[in-house]
């Protein structure tokens, strides 16, 4: 018997834990800077806004409300980024990276 006859005829390449598939990595990531990109706009928009509607605020509060809204913003992305993250690794990116887009109005035509 020789040593290659125990390995399986149709072997996956070893991808270390968490890595993305080589070819759809740039379109993930690409996507996940465009949606914390928008998700960061919309957050200075109502940061501002609310800001506004405040008046003065102390050191201590706005750095409650960046910490907050920041906060809440991550909860929000985090299902997005993890689903976007594990499709690219079972070769199903395309198909999320679209619905991304349509979701969340990605892309050239998105505007605030």
């Amino acid at each position: 018997m020789h040593p290659a006859d125990d390995y399986p005829l149709k072997q996956e390449p070893f991808r270390p834990e968490g890595a993305l598939t080589l070819d759809r990595e740039p379109e993930v990531e690409a996507t996940i800077a465009s949606l914390k990109q928008h998700f960061e706009a919309v957050r200075q928009r109502e940061v501002k806004r609310t800001r506004g509607r405040l008046g003065e605020l102390s050191s201590t509060q706005e750095n409650a409300i960046e910490s907050l809204t920041h906060g809440i913003i991550d909860q929000i992305l985090h299902a997005p980024i993890t689903a976007l993250k594990a499709a690219s690794e079972d070769n199903d990116s395309f198909a999320v990276i679209e619905t991304v887009h349509r979701i969340f109005s990605l892309g050239r035509d998105s505007g605030p």
